[in-house]
């Protein structure tokens, strides 16, 4: 048997990548059969990049975001973080992997814990690493919630009296938390209304510079991620099908599946 090689995109084998897939694939099986979520994608995000990528509901990109977090096995394929292949880790290794990559997820109130103050929220990942003491991870916390524009004073307010807006800071700050160097955002601003999201984005785009992160940014929206992105990849039916720096694939689209998705986008204004 052949052993397939990693695809390389010209000059990335000279690229210092944060995170790296390499020809993955995600198959599902159902009661109707095995479903392919995710083609022999092969995707890349370099230290203090923003890499977008797009496409439809079910394209797949969702998929991808949890495949580099190390949250769901690849079927072929592998994910590699900072040199080391997610399959090959675990226990301890695994979990101090963990703290230098978070995740910020579509829905902030499913992702938050209801019964928690937002401080508490915020310092539940300090906590459950351990990471300082109660009083220097609430003092942390305080100050990650001031940072994503969260008044401290409501610090022991609970989610459910946020709005959607101020849940998704909450969720921001709680992925800062443990000083991550990769954020993965699926679809941070899908449930927000269009003035809360460009608040949002240009809030991750000012952590993003201020913090030196790097970012895998989901979006069913290329306007979206038109203001935050380095480089761009559009999923659909589970594949690539066109990659390239954010301004030239704006300008000048290839793929007519890209042309069509930039055709049917309003711009996100502030």
């Amino acid at each position: 048997m052949t052993e397939t090689t990693p695809a390389v995109t010209p000059g990335e084998e000279t690229v210092d990548a944060i995170v790296r897939a390499e020809n993955v694939t995600k198959v599902f099986s159902t009661r109707a059969g095995d479903v392919r979520a995710v083609d022999d994608v092969s995707l890349w995000v370099a230290r203090g990049e923003t890499v977008g990528v797009v496409g439809e509901s079910g394209s797949g990109k969702s998929t991808v975001a949890r495949l580099l977090m190390g949250l769901q096995p690849c079927t072929s394929g592998r994910v590699v973080f900072d040199g080391r292949d997610l399959a090959s880790v675990q226990g301890r290794e695994l979990r101090v992997l963990r703290r230098r990559m978070q995740m910020v997820f579509q829905n902030p109130f499913g992702s938050l814990l209801p019964h928690y103050s937002a401080a508490a929220n915020v310092m539940e990942p300090m906590r459950l690493h351990g990471r300082g003491t109660k009083e220097s991870r609430r003092d942390r916390a305080v100050e990650l919630l001031d940072l994503v524009g969260v008044n401290p004073r409501f610090a022991d307010l609970y989610p459910t009296q946020f709005s959607g807006g101020q849940q998704q800071r909450i969720a921001i700050a709680r992925a800062l938390a443990l000083e991550p160097e990769l954020l993965v955002c699926d679809e941070p601003t899908s449930s927000l209304d269009v003035s809360i999201q460009a608040q949002i984005l240009s809030l991750i785009g000012d952590l993003q510079d201020r913090l030196g992160l790097s970012c895998l940014f989901i979006s069913h929206n290329l306007a979206v991620v038109e203001r935050l992105a380095d480089r761009v990849a559009v999923m659909s039916e589970g594949r690539i099908v066109e990659e390239g720096p954010a301004e030239q694939l704006f300008e000048s689209p290839q793929h007519p599946y890209t042309q069509r998705l930039l055709g049917a986008v309003l711009p996100v204004t502030s």
